[in-house]
């Protein structure tokens, strides 16, 4: 059976071996010569010293590459066929989306019950012609969804129906083919004719990713957070109190897969509810990953050190901008930042932009990510930490097209 592969391609005929991909990365920013040495060896297929260990599959030299050969896309390819070969560390185990215990399952099952109950009804398989797909990140921050900004919205998903975005960023293209197979059923068993989607890993997996892995998406695929801008600037939406300060934006790596309209949106949300926006010095195309993409490569199978490094990275890129606010438009980023604020507190309170935008509508403020932060940071120490060093391997396991709690 033939290998699968990314959804994009990389180019090697247009490739002119510059090395601008990897000198111009935010991650690495490595000098020519060694960038030009990187990509020789990444198309012959030979190891690399940095590239294949370092790179946080956050898309950006996609955008660099003056020719648009798809680097990123070679990396992922390559990453496949390490996995292939090798496996993971056994350390990755802990954040594979489709293990029982896992770094989400591990606060959601901590919540509160008032959390629990908003889960337990996004669990619903009853038939709906539209619905919300919230995302896996989402679900385990379920309060950023209640807000008048999503009044109405018949809101679907469990953990089970993860996106596979992570699996994508890793080069694990099997396993994104059987998510896909699993989503399809899942959606064809409700009945959608359009789902909106809150996540941008998730607006880019159903638009860009997922359909090239032989699946039938019979419906419609709406990004939802450009529907909310849309209702704030026709006054559907009322802000009721005008923020005050200033704000930075911590880029979602998916949202630059969708564009320059896309990343203005969030942009325009904090204006129209008062708050003076200020780019980090490496913003939109090339802005830097919030973290967790800094254990996405195989050799490092989210190795603590990795991760807290990326992590800190971008937080410190946060505190230059002396802003009020951080504010992500992925509940991913707010969760990664926000421990990682816990563990080094120099940038300025992280928020999602759904949170801010509730506050200005004259909602009562609604932050309570102090102990989803701790419970992140407990799971980790207590779970991942002992296996960093082990020098076992690990396999993704098998991903039913249905999963074992809907068979039940």
């Amino acid at each position: 059976m033939e290998s699968l592969k990314p959804a994009k391609q990389f180019n090697e005929e247009a490739c002119t071996r510059c090395g601008l991909c990897f000198s111009e990365c935010p991650v690495m920013g490595l000098s020519v010569k060694t960038a030009r040495e990187e990509i020789k060896k990444l198309i012959s297929g030979e190891p690399t010293k940095h590239v294949l260990r370092k790179c946080a599959s956050c898309f950006a030299c996609d955008h660099i590459c003056p020719e648009g050969c798809n680097p990123t896309e070679l990396i992922l390819q390559r990453w496949h066929e390490q996995y292939e070969r090798e496996g993971l560390p056994l350390r990755a185990k802990y954040y594979s989306p489709h293990e029982e215990l896992n770094f989400r399952t591990y606060v959601v099952a901590r919540m509160p019950a008032e959390e629990r109950e908003i889960l337990r009804k996004w669990a619903d398989h009853s038939p709906a012609e539209e619905v919300l797909y919230p995302g896996c990140n989402i679900i385990t921050a379920p309060f950023v969804t209640q807000t008048k900004a999503l009044e109405g919205m018949d809101i679907r998903g469990t953990l089970d129906y993860c996106c596979g975005e992570t699996y994508y960023r890793m080069g694990l293209f099997d396993e994104v083919q059987k998510v896909a197979r699993r989503l399809e059923r899942y959606f064809k068993t409700l009945g959608v004719k359009r789902v909106n989607l809150l996540c941008t890993a998730g607006c880019n997996m159903f638009m860009n990713v997922l359909p090239k892995y032989g699946v039938d998406f019979d419906f419609e695929v709406r990004p939802y957070l450009p529907v909310i801008l849309e209702k704030l600037e026709s006054g559907e939406l009322e802000i009721v109190k005008k923020l005050q300060g200033t704000a930075t934006i911590q880029e979602s790596c998916y949202g630059k897969q969708l564009g320059e309209d896309y990343m203005d949106v969030p942009r325009r949300i904090l204006e129209l509810i008062g708050l003076e926006v200020v780019e980090e010095k490496r913003n939109r195309d090339c802005a830097l990953c919030c973290g967790i993409a800094g254990g996405f490569p195989p050799a490092s199978g989210y190795h603590i050190m990795d991760v807290t490094l990326a992590t800190l990275k971008s937080l410190w890129e946060a505190r230059n901008t002396g802003t009020d606010y951080t504010v992500g438009y992925c509940a991913g980023c707010l969760q990664m930042l926000s421990v990682g604020r816990l563990l080094f507190p120099v940038a300025g309170p992280i928020y999602h932009v759904l949170e801010l935008l509730s506050e200005a509508m004259g909602e009562e403020p609604r932050h309570p990510m102090g102990w989803r932060t701790r419970a992140f940071l407990a799971g980790v120490l207590r779970h991942q930490a002992p296996l960093t060093l082990s020098r076992q391997r690990y396999r993704i396991p098998e991903i039913p097209v249905v999963p074992p709690s809907a068979e039940a």
